[in-house]
């Protein structure tokens, strides 16, 4: 009996699946190898997860008489925001017969699963930005962007000073401030998890731009303080709805036709965290403008 090549059958559909999940899982291998070898965690659905910054009580006197009391130096390790993983994303968009009649199955399911990627990724990076603009952070400033780094990796080696392979450096700037430091001086970026990045920038080994991070603004934190906890999707449940998931389980994908609606169905689900360890170990740096001398008129050009 001769094929019919147009016909999809329940094989096109599990490729499909398995396609869309090596990407997602791909994305994420990219951006944490491009980080310095962020941490991945797979975790239960449900788990706790804390971030802690550190205070430290000096000792009223180094140095005290033979035989005295040494007195006490205080280091407390303190929570300071607690997090539940969860499954958040349940992720759901159909192609219509009209579309894949029109563009053919491939073409037009991969559209369709594109979006979906992308919603994915959106949300995966969410609660990191969040973190990185809240209020627990270490803050400094600089004169324009190069001062503002300069006095952002003071301030962070000073923050890691006694930590042992604290790995590598990461900053986090607005497109906007690095394009008007630039001017018109052409640099080669690369892409990863819907991000521009630089390599080796302003003696920073990784600088990604993001408006997630407001103009003005650069962070700065180690990818040793960086950690990526998702909820692991292999298992029972993934196997009894027929989702499919590669070795790490980072995102299960399930594809289905739907004959009642003539709709040909994507769904993924998973649930991502990326936090830092310690959120007094991420510096904000100010970028100011710079002063104009006293007496000048900034609007007369010698």
């Amino acid at each position: 009996m001769t094929k019919d090549n147009n016909v999809i059958t329940s094989a096109d559909l599990v490729a499909q699946s398995i396609d869309f999940v090596e990407q997602f899982s791909d994305n994420v291998n990219t951006l944490l190898t491009a980080m310095g070898r962020v941490r991945l965690h797979p975790m239960a659905n449900g788990s706790v997860i804390k971030t802690y910054k550190t205070d430290v009580t000096e000792a009223a006197n180094r140095t005290v008489d033979e035989g005295e009391t040494i007195p006490l130096t205080k280091v407390t390790r303190a929570v300071d925001k607690t997090y539940e993983l969860l499954l958040t994303d349940k992720i759901r968009k159909v192609t219509s017969f009209e579309a894949i009649q029109r563009d053919g199955f491939s073409q037009a399911v991969t559209y369709t699963d594109s979006k979906i990627l992308s919603i994915a990724q959106k949300n995966a990076k969410k609660d990191f930005f969040d973190t990185l603009n809240s209020k627990s952070t270490t803050n400094t400033k600089g004169e324009g962007l190069q001062m503002a780094i300069s006095t952002g990796l003071g301030k962070l080696t000073g923050l890691f000073e006694d930590v042992d392979n604290v790995g590598t450096v990461i900053a986090y700037a607005n497109p906007d401030d690095v394009y008007a430091y630039l001017g018109g001086t052409q640099i080669t970026t690369q892409n990863t998890f819907g991000m521009k990045y630089l390599q080796n920038f302003l003696n920073v080994d990784v600088v990604f731009l993001t408006t997630a991070i407001p103009a003005g603004k650069v962070v700065m934190t180690v990818n040793n303080n960086i950690n990526f906890y998702y909820v692991d999707m292999r298992g029972d449940a993934g196997r009894t709805f027929g989702m499919q998931v590669d070795q790490s389980g980072l995102i299960g994908m399930k594809h289905s036709q739907v004959d009642e609606s003539l709709t040909y169905q994507s769904v993924a689900t998973g649930g991502w965290l990326m936090l830092p360890e310690r959120t007094d170990g991420i510096v904000t740096a100010t970028i100011t403008a710079p002063k104009v001398p006293t007496g000048t008129d900034p609007s007369k050009k010698a």
